[in-house]
């Protein structure tokens, strides 16, 4: 049997079908993955280019995440979404940018 997603999971305790020391005991019996795989964000320095922002737990080793660390690390999924944008919309970006600037052999 795999492992449940920590998303759906989650969706399971919003809807109240399990309960938050149930989702813990199952994460620690390996039934329910310990965090969740977010897609890449990206924002744009000031030189133009643009750079992937990351968290993670420095020293972490073979052990398990806390509910606090999901949580935290939830929390600060949500502030690098508030100012990233997804791979789709770099690319939508920098095809504005191109059609705007007229480049070295246009005159």
């Amino acid at each position: 049997m795999g492992k449940l997603s920590l998303a759906d999971a989650n969706e399971l305790l919003e809807k109240g079908i399990i309960k938050k020391e149930t989702l813990e005991q199952m994460q620690n019996d390996g039934l329910v993955s310990t965090r969740s795989k977010s897609v890449e964000r990206y924002i744009e320095s000031s030189s133009g280019v643009w750079v992937t922002p990351i968290f993670y737990y420095r020293g972490l080793g073979g052990s398990k995440y806390t509910s606090k660390m999901t949580e935290l690390r939830a929390e600060v999924n949500k502030v690098i979404s508030k100012y990233t944008v997804g791979k789709h919309e770099v690319v939508k970006l920098e095809n504005k940018k191109r059609k705007v600037s007229k480049g070295a052999n246009s005159k």
